[in-house]
């Protein structure tokens, strides 16, 4: 457990001011203030300590006069006080860059138990950031080979003998992957297991790239993780930093999409799961984007660990994304206290209220002396007071009325405060929907993007059924297909380039597209788009050969008797009965589409 310091001065607070702001320290530092009014931080340090160990250092500062010299030797935006918490990592990016030190608020205990777990989150990220982990422990750990029990809040459960169980963190394992695509209930797992912190670790089991990433090929649709996106290039990640580098693969804008103005910043977003063609293994991984179908079959992507869940999944994340509701009204804060009704003693000789001087510690001393005091008569007449006691009515009653209007003062100073407490439930209410329809905004707004990569890449878009023109000719219908497909694929300025050549639609070709399923007629125009333009050869994808009159290598190749070449050009790969186009290449150039079929189907 790491001990918590203490800042209770100018001094301590200049002196973590300097270590903050130096280039002395080797570890995360954290800082959990606590609140105006009260002796206890809302968020759990001694958690916070405990979770920390040798990787962080921990600081607890009251909110007090310090705080503000504290705040004035800090940078703009990275002061904590308050009672929030904040974690700096080691370096300084993040005196210009917030996003790597974020704050953590607390206003209430509930608040206290998420900041407390964010705060553990944040540390043990930026220990693993700062090569924490690859030093050499200075105490004894012990092997163990064991079961995952459960999977929750970022961390996974195990037995390792004692009462109460181990925990995998997600943090302390692979750099931005949630524990549930490394581990699962059920799997069994080998780590090192360390006492003082009651953690596993099992990065020395994790796979190495080589071994994940073998039973992957050219031509197989995989997944990718978008890292980085610019306007013309993309980074894309195959596999994360285990024990070895990650597997990053540049794409470039001819590998998404067909339009040479596009940004790719528009396609796809940094952290989105994309799927991708792998046109070359590794060493030298090379990926393309703009070919892939909707109806593709996708590799599962490998796993972390032997016997583990796939690193990556195409399912979007909900776990944090709820439908959030119209906000129509918001929660009626509390009832004010009813005032305090104050019976005042009546007095003819009561002073008028804003005559009467405030009450101080003064006014209240005993020893304090009062106004001058004449002895009182022997006989003094029961119905006349003296002039002493005279003075300490008058003094009663001008006590008296302040007191009434000092309750009348708490009364509004409560009700203030209870707006006050109201309107921070409101504004977090408002802060909580905000954050579920960003959330949900962001999704729709991958699933877009994801859509919009797809239609640029295909160069179709998607439009309802039936708001097409309608062809009583079948073969006028197909020809418009294939001329929308090249209008849409081939930039206006190309056209003259690369003309939509004239082509012939062979006797079996309109009833082969008829019988033919699982493939949609929009699919086969446009890979003849691609064929009538001499597109489709550079294409790997489509696997452009020539058709022999058998499977065998050594089987001839097609020719007509008019000297015309069969080819075959593949329009899906990786699928069961895979769909071909089989078309023939004249003497004089042309194209002439024989028919549609299956991969062993080699009939023209």
């Amino acid at each position: 457990m790491s001990a918590v310091h203490r800042v209770d001065d100018d001094l301590a607070a200049a002196a973590l001011a300097n270590l903050l702001n130096g280039n002395s320290r080797k570890r995360p530092v954290v800082v959990v203030t606590i609140p105006a009014g009260r002796t206890d931080p809302w968020i759990d340090v001694e958690e916070v300590a405990r979770e920390a160990g040798s990787l962080a250092d921990v600081y607890l500062m009251p909110t007090g006069p310090f705080t503000w010299d504290f705040s004035d030797r800090m940078a703009a935006g990275t002061q904590v006080y308050g009672g929030a918490g904040r974690v700096y990592p080691v370096g300084h990016e993040w005196a210009s860059d917030l996003s790597k030190s974020p704050l953590r608020f607390a206003f209430n205990e509930d608040d206290g138990d998420r900041a407390t777990q964010k705060l553990i989150s944040d540390m043990l990220r930026m220990a693993a950031a700062a090569g924490l982990l690859q030093s050499v422990p200075t105490r004894e750990l012990r092997k163990v080979d064991t079961t995952v029990k459960m999977v929750v809040a970022g961390r996974a459960l195990v037995d390792v003998g004692n009462l109460f169980p181990a925990a995998i963190a997600e943090e302390l394992a692979v750099d931005d992957v949630p524990i549930d695509r490394i581990v699962e209930a059920g799997l069994r797992i080998e780590g090192w297991y360390d006492a003082d912190s009651n953690r596993v670790d099992i990065r020395q089991s994790l796979r190495r790239h080589g071994e994940a990433l073998a039973a992957y090929a050219v031509g197989d649709v995989v997944l990718s993780k978008v890292a980085k996106v610019r306007n013309g290039k993309a980074e894309l990640v195959l596999y994360p930093q285990t024990t070895t580098p990650p597997v990053v693969v540049t794409v470039l804008r001819a590998d998404v999409t067909a339009n040479p103005e596009d940004d790719l910043r528009t396609l796809m977003t940094v952290g989105e799961v994309i799927p991708a063609r792998v046109t070359a293994t590794g060493p030298n991984w090379a990926l393309a984007l703009h070919d892939v179908d909707d109806d593709e079959p996708i590799v599962s992507a490998p796993s972390l660990l032997p016997g583990g869940p796939p690193w990556l999944s195409e399912e979007p994340d909900h776990s944090e994304v709820d439908e959030p509701k119209a906000v129509t009204s918001l929660p009626m804060p509390p009832p004010a206290p009813t005032p305090v009704q104050v019976i005042e003693a009546p007095s003819p000789t009561q002073p008028p209220a804003a005559a009467t001087p405030r009450p101080s510690p003064a006014m209240l001393d005993r020893s304090r002396p009062g106004p001058s005091q004449r002895p009182a008569s022997a006989s003094p007449a029961p119905h006349r007071p003296t002039e002493s006691t005279r003075g300490l009515l008058l003094k009663v009653d001008g006590l008296t009325a302040e007191i009434a209007g000092l309750k009348r003062e708490v009364v509004n100073l409560q009700t203030q405060v209870l707006a006050g407490s109201d309107e921070r439930e409101q504004l977090r209410y408002l802060l909580d929907q905000a954050e579920r329809r960003a959330n949900k905004a962001e999704n729709d707004l991958k699933s877009t993007r994801a859509r919009l990569r797809k239609a640029t890449s295909t160069g179709k878009s998607e439009s309802p059924a039936g708001n097409g023109p309608r062809f009583a000719d079948p073969e006028q219908e197909f020809r418009y297909l294939v001329l929308t497909q090249w209008a849409t694929r081939t930039l206006p300025s190309e056209q003259r380039n690369r003309p939509l050549a004239d082509f012939i639609i062979g006797p079996r070709f309109l009833e082969s597209l008829e019988r033919l399923q699982g493939i949609k007629p929009e699919k086969v125009a446009d890979v003849a788009f691609e064929i009538v333009t001499g597109l489709a050869p550079q294409l790997p994808s489509r696997e452009v050969h020539h058709l022999r009159a058998g499977p065998g290598g050594d089987d001839p190749v097609r020719v007509r008797d008019d000297g015309a070449i069969a080819w075959r050009a593949s329009l899906q790969v990786n699928t069961p009965s895979a769909r071909r186009i089989h078309y023939w290449v004249l003497p004089t150039g042309q194209i002439e589409l024989a028919r549609v079929a299956t991969h062993d189907d080699f009939e023209i």
